[in-house]
């Protein structure tokens, strides 16, 4: 008989977990569903960027700024709604809230396929940014609790692995779906994986809906807060295209700024706020936070810039400027080893390892790239170093800073690690624009610039998990 041993939930994670010599079906199938729906969210995000010059000429009256709302908007949306899809799943349930925004993300998906218009397409592309966000807000905070903490390093490495696939793939498939037929079947793709969630989820994940509802939901915070981090996107992703001095953005800082101010002292004063900024209390999330502002600055810009140099400077083709993309993703899958690794020996000497690796990377390109293409010699080796980097720490990042989080208040305290997972990837794109100018500017120096901002990143995040608790390592494996 299989001799299975009681783990009781120290770290909060969620309830005891039954470990016998393998871990239960059910958690794979979680795990499975969850990573499923986070892949199918990156593959739509990146064939969009394919699918984009397209649509343009679909629509060849309508301004590109106006289009641009389909990439921007998205954003907007899935950054804005995080921390109250968080709170709404805590308070109602983690399952409820997901299956909701895979369904809201489904629906939204057919439309912006057949949408007739531009202003139609764009609305569509907005609640599919608010069906990303109750996915992405709940996703983790689903995973988690299914798998005991020994495990759970190597549980998230896959679900970043899938999510990096999807990185990878979405170039390309966009590109095959384009030339297949339209634009527009670019956006169906994700209905079958959704359809396959949805029924998958009814039938695997917990229903965890609380025996009693947890307070009143914080109408003025969510109000306050949404609209405050709504600006603060805007603002930022408008500010490189419209200029920093244009009225409009300083208007949009100037009401994010009030907004947030007024949000952030509703939240220390109210008893049931849609921000528990209790939660900064925790050394652990606090220090993972503040280390992966660095991390996600610097890995979407280099997402946005890695294309524009191989194509605009080396004259690549838009193919295999995406290829290179998709190399650099496959490489990150080093993300699982290392996950499983991280679960043995703790978290701070992978992130600090991962973060050096990744720096190593953007020097190597700084002082061997040339002007004249070196591919093989100059660009794989530094495309290589920080792919590894980059998924050593991606993943182990995000269970570094749930690790000890109450199990009640799970699902907001990954909303807020999102939202500033978000927030600075757009922080990263709006340098990089500043930093490139037009594209008559780009140029070698320029991008060497760029690079310098990117291991800028990765060695704050270094300097930042530094402060990290040293005493805590994750469980070790249960002796039998």
């Amino acid at each position: 008989m299989k001799r299975t041993i009681r783990l009781a939930a120290t770290d909060g994670l969620g309830p005891s977990v039954s470990v016998g010599s393998t871990i239960p079906a059910r958690s794979w199938q979680v795990l499975a569903l969850v990573s499923a729906a986070m892949f199918t969210i990156i593959l739509d995000n990146n064939a969009v960027n394919v699918a984009f010059p397209f649509i343009e000429r679909t629509f060849p009256d309508t301004p590109r700024s106006t289009l641009a709302w389909i990439s921007t908007g998205f954003s907007i949306m899935a950054a804005a709604l995080l921390l109250v899809s968080g709170r709404l799943a805590d308070r109602s349930g983690r399952r409820r809230v997901f299956l909701t925004g895979m369904v809201v993300f489904t629906i939204a998906s057919a439309l912006t396929a057949i949408a007739p218009s531009p202003l139609f397409l764009i609305a569509a592309r907005l609640v599919q940014g608010a069906g990303s966000a109750l996915l992405t807000s709940t996703a983790v905070a689903l995973l988690l609790p299914e798998f005991p903490p020994n495990k759970r390093g190597l549980a998230l490495g896959i679900w970043g692995t899938v999510a990096s696939a999807g990185a990878a793939a979405g170039p390309t498939v966009g590109a095959l779906a384009i030339e297949a037929s339209s634009w527009r079947l670019v956006f169906l793709l994700n209905i079958p994986i959704a359809l396959v969630v949805l029924a998958g989820g009814r039938r695997v994940l917990r229903d965890d809906r609380p025996a009693e509802r947890v307070g009143t939901l914080d109408l003025f915070g969510t109000v306050t807060g949404t609209l405050g981090i709504a600006l603060l996107t805007f603002a930022l992703l408008q500010g490189p295209r419209w200029g920093w001095v244009d009225p409009k953005v300083l208007a949009s800082v100037a009401a994010c700024l009030g907004l947030l101010c007024v949000f952030f002292l509703w939240c220390s004063w109210s008893d049931a706020p849609l921000l528990d900024l209790g939660l900064f209390g925790h050394r652990r999330f606090a220090v993972a936070n503040l280390s992966q502002a660095g991390t996600q600055m610097a890995i979407f810009t280099w997402f946005f810039t890695t294309p524009l140099f191989l194509i605009n400077v080396w004259g690549f083709s838009a193919l295999a400027g995406g290829t290179a993309v998709a190399i650099g993703m496959v490489a990150s899958f080093v993300s699982i080893p290392v996950g499983h690794w991280s679960d043995r020996h703790g978290y701070k000497r992978v992130l600090i390892a991962g973060g050096l690796v990744s720096v190593a990377g953007m020097a190597w390109w700084i002082l061997q790239v040339e002007t004249d293409p070196n591919y093989w010699s100059g660009y794989l080796p530094g495309l290589l170093l920080f792919g590894v980097g980059a998924g050593m720490v991606g993943i182990v990042v995000t269970n570094a800073g749930l690790a000890g989080m109450p199990e009640a208040s799970l699902a907001s305290a990954n909303a807020v690690f999102q939202t500033i997972r978000r927030l600075a990837g757009v922080i990263g794109v709006a340098l990089a624009v500043a930093i490139l100018g037009g594209r008559d500017t780009d140029s070698l120096g320029a991008f060497r610039n760029i690079w310098l901002l990117i291991g800028g990143g990765y060695l704050f995040s270094v300097v930042a998990i530094l402060a990290y608790p040293s005493d805590h390592d994750p469980e070790k494996r249960p002796t039998r």
